[in-house]
């Protein structure tokens, strides 16, 4: 039993994932701001809206991309 000073070792939990803006997406899939607007409202892009801020998650973003896209072949 726990001593009333003492606290329970609990295994730390990893820290959050940070959220990046349109302008660091842009730059990590080599496209435009107007590109990533556009997929936005299309739809092709998950993002965050927090008041005006629009702030996306990068896991987020490549898992909708792996389960939504195709890799097309060069014939």
């Amino acid at each position: 039993m726990l001593e009333p000073n003492q606290s329970a070792q609990l295994p730390s939990a990893p820290p959050p994932e940070p959220f990046i803006n349109k302008v660091e997406i842009a730059r990590r899939m080599g496209k435009t701001l107007r590109t990533v607007d556009n997929w936005m409202k299309l739809g092709h892009l998950p993002y965050y809206k927090i008041g005006r801020s629009v702030e996306f998650k990068w896991s987020d973003v490549e898992s909708h991309l792996n389960q939504n896209c195709r890799v097309a072949r060069r014939n």
